[in-house]
């Protein structure tokens, strides 16, 4: 038996992130505000500055 997210060709995080924004969608006004400010605020994405801070002596 496969999940009807994944027959639909989505991976679970996809799946998830549909979800949340029809949840969030679905908020009354008062509460929808909050809602998006803490999805937004979930994730930091931060690139590093070197590929690797060790070298590798061989």
């Amino acid at each position: 038996m496969v999940a009807y997210w994944r027959q639909a060709g989505l991976s679970y995080i996809r799946f998830s992130a549909v979800c949340a924004s029809a949840v969030r969608a679905a908020l009354k006004p008062q509460f929808k505000t909050e809602a998006v400010k803490a999805a937004e605020s979930s994730v930091r994405v931060i690139k590093p500055k070197t590929a690797c801070k060790f070298k590798r002596y061989m």
